[in-house]
């Protein structure tokens, strides 16, 4: 399985057939292993040769099931006015925490 943040669901009607997608950005792991300390998996957001995030299309029926990241800190301070609506954007890397309630990935099509 492959991790994506989804922008956009959006649907659309082509020869009579509606067609429901997903705008995502991929995520790719940073190792072949999982980190030592956590047994979590870092992925970090996956970018063309020129540095450009990739931004694809894909059909909504292939989302499995929700992921939920946790930030990479590092060894700063999170700022004080921090907001949980951008922290996607603020950090390069995340665990992908397979330790999350099991409601949290429930099906999201089905």
């Amino acid at each position: 399985m492959v991790v994506a943040r989804v922008h956009l669901f959006f649907s659309f009607a082509y020869c009579q057939k509606f067609h429901f997608c997903a705008l995502v950005h991929w995520y790719v792991c940073e190792s072949d292993e999982q980190d030592e300390d956590t047994g979590m998996w870092i992925v970090h957001l996956e970018r063309t040769w020129e540095g450009k995030a990739l931004l694809n299309v894909i059909d909504a029926e292939s989302i499995v099931c929700g992921a939920h990241l946790l930030p990479v800190y590092g060894n700063t301070r999170v700022p004080e006015r921090f907001s949980h609506f951008n922290m996607l954007s603020m950090y390069k890397s995340f665990f992908v925490n397979h330790f999350a309630d099991h409601h949290s990935n429930e099906l999201i099509l089905g």
